[in-house]
């Protein structure tokens, strides 16, 4: 398999949205419709509870880290990269929701788990350090986003740092898209 094949693959992956299918399972609704018009785990839980948030959350990290895993097993690292970049995309803008989707967070964090693990770790630390002074979590999400690249920078993984950029740009853009009450 090509590294074009599995970044296809992943933003097909990306696709899936879990968060759309899980509240239109529970309520025949979708929660595009409703609080912040995403299809993330947040905005899951702010619609049918915390339960459903917490499946949807698991799923888009799992997505994520399927996306990676997939790619570099078949292709190398590099395209482990742009797979992340690429599911990121997918769950930011699928095209069966008409390019309406969740923010990214959930899948980026489930794509550096399998990419290096130590920069998710930096990463999901400096959303909880934010989380806890500035009880926000949509700043949290963003700073932790931020926070990848940087570490992967400082740990010398280059390949990791310019993907991890660029899933932040599209998780920073989806959540100015769409408003900061996400």
């Amino acid at each position: 398999m090509t590294a074009i094949a599995t970044t296809a693959l992943a933003y097909a992956l990306g696709c899936i949205s879990p968060g759309y299918y899980v509240v239109r399972r529970l309520t025949g609704g979708d929660p595009r419709r409703y609080a912040t018009g995403s299809t993330g785990a947040r905005n899951v839980g702010r619609t049918v509870g915390m339960r459903a948030a917490a499946v949807t959350l698991a799923a888009d990290v799992a997505t994520g880290a399927a996306a990676a895993v997939t790619a570099t097993a078949a292709a190398g690292d590099g395209a482990g990269a742009a797979a992340l970049v690429a599911v990121v995309a997918g769950h930011v803008a699928p095209a069966q929701l008409r390019f309406r989707g969740g923010r990214g967070l959930g899948p980026a964090l489930g794509g550096l788990l399998i990419l290096d693990w130590r920069v998710a770790i930096v990463a999901l630390a400096v959303a909880a350090a934010c989380a806890a002074v500035t009880r926000e979590l949509t700043a949290a999400g963003l700073a932790g986003a931020a926070a990848a690249p940087v570490s992967a920078v400082a740990l010398g993984e280059m390949r990791i740092a310019v993907a991890a950029a660029v899933a932040a740009a599209i998780v920073a853009a989806a959540h100015m898209r769409r408003g900061a009450a996400a």
